[in-house]
């Protein structure tokens, strides 16, 4: 981990974190409140919060990954740029909103963590592996089969989405803070 605060690192550590692709309850409501209610610094911890507006979008993905996503939308939909985009789409696709979720990922474009990404899900997706980078689209289109009954990729889409998160948060984190 990139030196994330004891908040970030204790919300990470979560058994349950992200376990659901469209979740319905937020997952755990004392770390939830905790999240939601502490100051920048604490959630920074010993990190220099060097740009606000995207270190916003760390606590928009914790949020997020607790499954609060209202509280994730209000910060990925006044969040500016391609990241924010980003954000915006995985909520989305986490509410079962796909028409949405691909829009957002249109708008966001291709990321420079993309590469990374595809590089860490290959191995949990034979689809991903297949392609030449990451692809929002395909993971996006999977998570709408398995929310319409097809469960078999479950598993494999639990994981993707986990390494979704992780490498995101981790680009998040490291565009907000200063080195």
């Amino acid at each position: 981990m990139p030196g994330y605060s004891d908040l970030i690192e204790r919300a990470l550590r979560s058994p349950e974190l992200l376990q659901k692709l469209v979740p319905t309850d937020i997952l755990d409501r004392e770390l939830w409140r905790i999240v939601r209610d502490a100051p920048d610094a604490a959630l920074a911890g010993s990190a220099v919060i060097a740009d606000g507006e995207k270190f916003a979008l760390v606590r928009g993905a914790l949020l997020n990954a607790l499954d609060d996503l209202d509280g994730g939308h209000r910060i990925f939909q006044d969040a500016a740029g391609d990241l924010g985009a980003y954000w915006h789409g995985v909520m989305h696709r986490r509410e079962g909103d796909f028409d949405n979720a691909r829009y957002w990922f249109r708008r966001a474009g291709a990321l420079p963590f993309f590469g990374a990404l595809h590089g860490r899900v290959a191995g949990h997706s034979p689809d991903q592996a297949k392609q030449g980078n990451w692809d929002p689209y395909l993971f996006t289109g999977q998570c709408e089969q398995a929310r319409f009954g097809d469960e078999d990729l479950l598993r494999e889409l639990r994981a993707v989405q986990r390494a979704e998160f992780d490498v995101l948060l981790d680009y998040s984190w490291r565009q907000s803070v200063a080195p």
